[in-house]
C-alpha cells in the first residue's frame, strides 16, 4: 500500500478536489431551488407584515431532493427552540430565521412560515378545563393548596383561547416559595403532563412542559452548570417565549435577505468555474 505524502502539493489538489465535489450540479440546483424558496418566502412576509393577515403557510418537503433539503437547513440554520408533541410524534424545531419552522410529522417533512405551527396551536387547546386534587390527600403538604387555588383563579381569569407571543402571562413561581418536599411532588402529580414540550438554549436550558390542564405551563430553567434558575407554573394559551412574534418579523427578512445575498453569489461563482 502506497503512503500518501502530505505536503503543500497534496493539500492543494485536495481542496480542488473538495471544491469540485462541493459544486456538483445537483448542489448547484440545490442551490437554486433554496434561492427560489427564501425568496418567496421574503416576498410573503413582506405580504403579511403589511397586511397584518394571520400567516401559517406550510410547504411539504416528504418527496424534495435530499441535496435541496440540506442546502436549504444549512443556509436558514438552526434556532434555539424545539418543540416535541405526543412523545415525538411531531418535532419541531425553530430555524435560525424567526417565523421559518422545520417540522417532522410522522413520515411527513416540512416547512412552515408561521408565528407559530398550527399543529401546536391545536395541541396546546387540549386538556382538562380545571384542576382536580383528589379527595384524599397526602400528609406533609404545606403551600400546595393555596397555590393551586391560586392557579384556578388565574385560569378563570386568562384568555386561553388566543395564543398572544406579546402577553405577559400569570405565572406561580415555585423556587420562591416556602414548599415542602411532598408539597412539589403533590403539585406535579395534579397538574400532571399534556401534550407539549417545548426546549430552549441559550445561556441557560429552558425547558416549557404542558400541564393535562389547559392553559397551564410546567417552566424550569436551569444553567449549563445544571443549577435550577426558575421553577414556575404559567397560565396562558402557549407560553409567549415559545413562539415568534410580528416584531420579529422585518428582522426575519433582514436575514432572509443577507442569505438570499450570498446563495445567489454563491451561485454564481459556482457556474463561472
Amino acid at each position: 500500500m502506497q503512503e500518501t505524502v502530505i505536503n503543500a502539493k497534496t493539500i492543494l489538489e485536495a481542496a480542488k478536489r473538495a471544491k469540485q465535489f462541493s459544486r456538483t450540479k445537483e448542489q448547484i440546483q440545490a442551490a437554486k431551488s433554496t434561492l427560489e424558496w427564501m425568496e418567496k418566502a421574503k416576498r410573503t412576509l413582506a405580504e403579511v407584515h403589511t397586511t397584518k393577515s394571520a400567516f401559517n403557510i406550510v410547504t411539504d418537503l416528504t418527496l424534495a431532493g435530499e441535496d435541496f433539503k440540506k442546502f436549504l437547513f444549512d443556509t436558514l440554520e438552526a434556532g434555539e427552540i424545539r418543540i416535541v408533541i405526543d412523545g415525538g410524534r411531531v418535532r419541531i424545531e425553530e430555524t435560525g430565521v424567526p417565523t421559518i419552522w422545520r417540522m417532522m410529522i410522522g413520515k411527513k417533512d416540512q416547512i412552515a412560515i408561521s408565528l407559530l405551527p398550527q399543529e401546536v396551536i391545536e395541541a396546546a387547546a387540549e386538556g382538562a378545563s380545571d384542576i382536580v386534587e383528589p379527595e384524599q390527600k397526602p400528609e406533609g403538604l404545606f403551600a400546595a393548596p393555596s397555590i393551586l387555588t391560586e392557579l384556578r383563579a388565574a385560569i378563570a381569569a386568562s384568555d386561553l383561547g388566543n395564543p398572544d407571543p406579546d402577553a405577559l402571562p400569570l405565572s406561580v413561581e415555585l423556587s420562591r416559595q416556602p414548599l415542602s418536599p411532598q408539597d412539589k411532588t403533590y403539585i406535579a402529580e395534579v397538574l400532571g403532563k399534556g401534550r407539549v414540550e417545548a426546549n430552549m438554549r441559550g445561556f441557560a436550558r429552558s425547558t416549557i412542559e404542558q400541564t393535562r390542564v389547559r392553559g397551564v405551563w410546567r417552566s424550569r430553567i436551569l444553567s449549563n452548570a445544571n443549577k435550577e434558575l426558575l421553577d414556575q407554573v404559567v397560565v396562558c394559551a402557549i407560553p409567549p417565549e415559545v413562539m415568534s412574534s410580528r416584531d420579529d418579523i422585518p428582522e426575519a427578512m433582514r436575514r432572509l435577505q443577507s442569505k438570499i445575498d450570498w446563495c445567489r453569489a454563491d451561485i454564481n461563482r459556482a457556474e463561472e468555474e
